[in-house]
């Protein structure tokens, strides 16, 4: 099973919405997509993670290092939709600042959303 991505947008922020599985096979495509969205949109860069299956070390570590492609113009990087997943890579780089961690897209936009 391979991953499939969407972008929604709600105002200047763009919501990635990941289904299927994240795995190594998909990483080249996952990255691109990240770079498409940052090209896109102007504002943060939400990944929404409900849809998503599973993912293996790879797809993880890919999501971490999405982090680091979309340049400060972006702010943190948002992942939301973990549910009780496990995501030790991804708790890893919330605690070191290099992305945020949200329950869920609303909690997430209501957090970026310029007031």
């Amino acid at each position: 099973m391979g991953m499939q991505w969407d972008l929604e947008r709600a105002g200047d922020i763009g919501i990635m919405k990941l289904s299927g599985f994240l795995g190594e096979n998909v990483v080249h495509r996952f990255t691109g997509a990240v770079d498409w969205t940052g090209a896109r949109c102007s504002g943060a860069v939400v990944i929404d993670l409900a849809a998503l299956q599973g993912w293996n070390g790879d797809g993880e570590a890919a999501i971490v290092n999405a982090a680091g492609r979309l340049g400060p113009d972006h702010g943190l990087l948002a992942v939301c939709g973990l549910g009780e997943r496990a995501a030790p890579l991804l708790a890893t780089a919330h605690g070191l600042g290099l992305l945020r961690l949200f329950p869920d897209t609303d909690t997430a936009l209501a957090a970026l959303t310029p007031r």
